[in-house]
């Protein structure tokens, strides 16, 4: 595991709170930027999947079992 690398328990946990997140707060999408010692990093997330890209997308909550009790 590299050094800044998150736990499984903290992967977890983001997970939790992203589909709190989905739940309760997203109206229709987000669009963040977070910076980073490697560059930009550009996260959207959305009620819709772009057309045709459904399948190319894993479940991240319920928390399928091979995060739930493994790491990420």
């Amino acid at each position: 595991m590299a050094l800044d690398s998150m736990t499984p328990e903290e992967f977890r946990q983001l997970a939790t709170l992203l589909a709190r997140y989905a739940t309760s707060e997203l109206d229709q999408f987000e669009h963040w930027r977070v910076e980073t010692p490697h560059g930009a990093v550009f996260i959207d997330i959305s009620r819709a999947a772009p057309a045709g890209y459904e399948a190319a997308y894993d479940v991240l909550w319920p928390l399928p079992e091979r995060l739930a009790s493994h790491e990420p």
